[in-house]
């Protein structure tokens, strides 16, 4: 078996445990079950939610996103949106360094890197940091991150910053989306989910008028 299937295996699993996980709490046994379990232990939960918010921006197969709202029903869904926050930011600056100091030296060596700078066109001369908060909301976090990374003209400061702040709406929206779908409160769920649907279509129309103008 090649690492290549080996690899595909591993995260069809990792993804079929999250989903079923996120299931069981739509049921009334298993979820009691598995918040007795997990009573008292918030700070285990909160660190190894954190660690797997990094490790799925780094490992972009990986899919963390449907663990979110099981987290959200065990440490309430402020803290889980915090620490959503803190993750992403810390694997999207993990991405950047090894997209631009790894990554990209390595592929200089094995392809033309002219096919990769001329993708640079897209970045806007004016507004840069409004730019890339508005697209944290319309593409993932790891595939920006890495895209990011290997381009010139984007400084690390105004990375990170566009970063935090552009991932901050739907990290609350996402938490207290599936914290309120967990919990039946629909009209919580149909208000965030509004939101976010709105959110996203701004940030989609402000892209376009961006490219339009560059």
């Amino acid at each position: 078996m090649s690492s290549r299937h080996l690899s595909i295996i591993l995260d069809s699993l990792f993804i079929l445990f999250i989903i079923l996980f996120t299931l069981s709490f739509f049921f009334d046994v298993p979820r009691a079950y598995i918040e007795q379990q997990l009573e008292g232990s918030e700070i285990a939960v909160s660190v190894v939610y954190i660690s797997v918010v990094i490790l799925t921006t780094v490992f972009a197969p990986l899919v963390g996103l449907p663990l979110t709202p099981v987290v959200s029903v065990i440490i309430g869904p402020f803290l889980t949106a915090l620490y959503s926050v803190l993750g992403w930011t810390v694997g999207a600056v993990i991405v950047f360094f090894i997209a631009r100091y790894l990554a990209r030296p390595f592929l200089s060596r094995l392809i033309n890197m002219s096919r990769i700078e001329k993708y640079e066109r897209y970045i806007p001369e004016k507004h840069i940091f409004l730019w890339l908060v508005f697209l944290r909301m319309i593409v993932p976090v790891d595939i920006l991150s890495y895209v990011i990374g290997f381009t010139k003209r984007i400084k690390f400061p105004v990375y990170v910053l566009s970063t935090f702040i552009g991932i901050i709406p739907f990290s609350f929206i996402w938490a207290y989306g599936g914290y309120s779908l967990i919990e039946k409160d629909y009209i919580m769920f149909s208000i965030f989910s509004g939101i976010g649907i709105l959110l996203f279509f701004v940030s989609l129309v402000y892209y376009y008028l961006s490219q339009r103008s560059s």
